[in-house]
């Protein structure tokens, strides 16, 4: 995976190269690349740090779930995986990021090229005010992804399928995307999100603002397409976190305190703030 637009490559001399599996201890998956390997990451917010000496690896081809308290730095550890913490005035990141073992803070690296190819979904639908078609073509249009209107035709469509959501918009491809429902909208701009061709997709509480019916619909597609992304969500709702990732981490008041295997995470946890957590003791 490239990052910079040079093409350059650079490996980070604070941590080793990533190693070729997730360890199979304390429940891990079995024998899952690693696709994201983080090592004593902090965050500050000016004076202010929000993450301590977090370190995970995330593998491919499966759903991580972030789960704990409000505030407890899920989503700013998760922002820091397509530096979107660098938008943010005062805040700084130290430690060690690799994606497929390269430092995704090098300075060759253009923050632009890695977010095409480490998407995101944010907790509110956010289609481009904009047809449906010119939302999906959006990405590969300004990337020169598609040589003629019939090569961007099937990049559209294909996405749109990959979504879940072409036969319900086949139809009406020139209306605008700020007109379907909530649940069609977030698949949308999933849609989007696979339409450049990413390797990670990044979901920030993708179903917050989402009827059961669409939840179930968002995560049936998530279940979809972890079949050929790393997927790395952050939920609120633990039912959602035990029916859709094969991994969990839990954090609290910045820190990761453990990470294993979903089922392990849920039926046996090694730590009590854990078991404090999901059992609704706190949080």
């Amino acid at each position: 995976m490239e990052f910079s637009s040079a093409g350059a490559e650079r490996q980070t001399s604070s941590m080793p190269m990533v190693a070729p599996t997730v360890k199979a201890a304390a429940g891990e998956l079995v024998g899952a690349p690693v696709k994201i390997s983080a090592r004593d990451v902090n965050v500050f917010y000016g004076d202010k740090q929000a993450l301590q000496d977090v370190s995970i690896d995330i593998p491919d081809r499966a759903v991580t779930a972030f789960i704990g308290p409000s505030g407890c730095g899920k989503t700013t550890f998760l922002r820091c995986f397509n530096r979107m913490n660098d938008l943010i005035d005062n805040c700084r990141v130290t430690g060690a990021l690799q994606i497929e073992g390269k430092d995704a803070y090098a300075k060759n690296v253009d923050p632009v090229v890695l977010r095409t190819r480490v998407g995101m979904v944010f907790q509110k639908p956010n289609p481009f005010p904009k047809s449906i078609y010119d939302n999906v073509a959006y990405g590969p249009r300004i990337h020169g992804m598609a040589k003629s209107k019939a090569d961007m035709d099937q990049v559209v469509e294909r996405s749109l399928r990959r979504a879940g959501l072409w036969e319900e918009v086949k139809d009406r491809l020139n209306q605008p995307g700020t007109g379907l429902s909530g649940g069609q909208q977030q698949r949308l701009v999933i849609a989007r999100t696979v339409a450049v061709n990413p390797d990670i997709i990044l979901m920030d509480e993708p179903c917050s603002a989402l009827d059961p019916i669409a939840t179930a619909k968002i995560e049936e597609l998530i279940d979809e397409l972890r079949a050929n992304y790393c997927i790395v969500i952050v939920t609120h709702s633990m039912a959602q976190a035990a029916r859709v990732s094969q991994k969990t981490a839990f954090f609290h008041l910045g820190k990761l305190v453990e990470t294993g295997a979903t089922e392990e995470i849920f039926t046996n946890p090694r730590d009590t703030r854990t078991q404090d957590y999901i059992t609704g003791r706190f949080g």
